[in-house]
């Protein structure tokens, strides 16, 4: 996404990107010499890495559905972990994820706009991310114990990079077995194969 999209999406939902305030000027038509102040208010995205992420994820929340709160867990290895909460948790996570997804790619955007910030932020609703992670992971086993019992490689369904991420994670301590990505775009899967 381009920084001015990105900074036109972020003032529509009222994060004050340049410090400065958001107001909707009058059309040119318009008999009113005073702007007109937008709806929503406007923060600015101060503080620490984490209170920045925290503050983003609460606007944008309250400006999708104020029935949605966020909690940020916990802050390791550069990683800030948020979990939403309330609300209908189908309506943030999307078909397949791809909602939250998406929402995690706007967040991590937009707290890693400067060259110095290089932090990632992982977010789950309801435990989403944790039920998929766990299907994952006996996914790669089941695959592992395949490709033992046959000796040939077996490929996965396409994944997205996470995905593929926990599948490899799960089969790295496995001497018997080695895993790769294949593909390109949304094509790419994890194969297993034998470790010869």
């Amino acid at each position: 996404m381009a920084d001015e999209h990105l900074d036109k999406y972020l003032e529509d939902i009222g994060i004050d990107v340049d410090g400065e305030d958001i107001s909707a000027m009058p059309d040119d038509d318009d008999e009113f010499d005073e702007p007109i102040q937008a709806h929503v208010q406007p923060i600015a995205l101060e503080g620490d890495t984490k209170e920045r992420a925290e503050a983003f994820l609460v606007n944008f929340l309250l400006n999708f559905d104020p029935a949605y709160a966020v909690e940020i867990n916990r802050v390791q290895d550069n990683r800030i972990y948020a979990d939403i909460f309330g609300g209908d948790p189908g309506k943030i996570i999307g078909r397949n994820g791809k909602t939250l997804q998406a929402l995690e790619y706007l967040t991590n955007a937009v707290l890693n706009r400067t060259d110095e910030d290089n932090v990632r932020v992982v977010i789950d609703v309801g435990g989403y991310k944790r039920r998929r992670d766990d299907r994952l992971k006996i996914i790669a086993r089941k695959a592992a114990s395949k490709v033992r019992a046959t000796g040939k490689e077996y490929v996965l369904k396409p994944m997205s990079a996470s995905e593929r991420r926990v599948v490899h994670m799960e089969l790295a301590d496995d001497p018997s077995v080695k895993s790769e990505s294949s593909g390109e775009g949304r094509n790419r899967k994890v194969v297993v194969k034998p470790n010869r």
